[in-house]
């Protein structure tokens, strides 16, 4: 889902502490409206989150992950941020701020500026591949990845609904494809 940029801000209008000349957000969307919010609309299904509702991708606690973003519509590209709930969330309540880390797990940074410059080089591959290490975490979590766009306010939300397992072993990597 589209939304502004810089979350867990809540307001709009910020400059990008790396990029000042980046263009500056829009509000990023609301606690309990996370997974579902866009500028086109709300779908409200994808804001419902109890350990029943969906389909969890099975991970291993501490493990490498591999994440695959494909796109449609490439975009200007500042930033890539991976949150995962706290280990102690409500998975009957609402997604808010409050049930995510504070810090991304994951963070991947395009350095390159001005955005209008060519030579920036801010056009990411396709598709983009990223490694991440997975927070220690067991039973079921929520990953938020935020796709944080250099030449506009907005931002894309993806979320990953995950069942935690131990690590069987360091080599164990699971690729998540597809809807990011």
């Amino acid at each position: 889902m589209e939304g502004g940029k810089f979350f867990p801000a809540t307001k709009g209008g910020l400059l990008d502490p790396i990029a000042p000349t980046d263009v500056q957000n829009a509000a990023p969307p609301a606690d309990g409206h996370i997974a579902g919010s866009t500028v086109r609309g709300d779908v409200p299904l994808l804001d419902e989150q109890t350990p029943t509702r969906w389909e969890k991708i099975r991970l291993h606690s501490g493990a490498k992950q591999k994440f695959k973003w494909e796109y449609d519509a490439p975009h200007l590209t500042r930033r890539w941020n991976y949150f995962i709930t706290r280990a102690d969330w409500n998975p009957s309540s609402p997604l808010a701020r409050a049930q995510f880390e504070a810090k991304p797990f994951c963070t991947i940074q395009n350095g390159g500026q001005p955005f209008w410059d060519p030579n920036a080089n801010l056009m990411p591959t396709a598709p983009t591949v990223h490694m991440c290490e997975l927070p220690r975490r067991t039973g079921y979590q929520v990953i938020l990845a935020v796709w944080e766009l250099a030449n506009s306010p907005m931002a894309f939300y993806q979320i990953v609904d995950a069942t935690f397992e131990e690590r069987r072993s360091s080599s164990t990597v699971v690729p998540i494809e597809g809807a990011l």
